[in-house]
């Protein structure tokens, strides 16, 4: 077997703005988790920088990423980070021994 895709996303979302965040991604999650694809998809919440997400995911192949970045409930969450997010998310992906940037 193949190993997984390995992504990580650092997302900073503006105080005022964190329950809307929040709904926003527990929402995709849901819906990523569905993904024939998605072997897991988590998001958790720092200690010591509250507002500070980062989102752990693995996936089957990149193909499977490649969907994922194109469904409508990836693009609605996207669409929130725009009105919630401090600077834009630093999102990379490891697959097998290459590393990149897809945000």
């Amino acid at each position: 077997m193949a190993e997984p895709v390995i992504v990580m996303a650092n997302v900073k979302v503006r105080p005022d703005a964190r329950e809307t965040w929040r709904k926003a991604a527990m929402a995709c999650i849901a819906e990523t988790r569905k993904e024939a694809g998605c072997l897991a998809y988590d998001m958790f919440e720092s200690v010591s920088e509250v507002g500070t997400f980062v989102f752990v995911e693995q996936w089957r192949d990149r193909a499977a990423l490649d969907l994922h970045m194109t469904l409508p409930h990836l693009r609605a969450l996207v669409a929130a980070a725009g009105t919630c997010v401090t600077a834009p998310p630093s999102i990379e992906a490891i697959d097998g021994g290459t590393r990149w940037r897809l945000m």
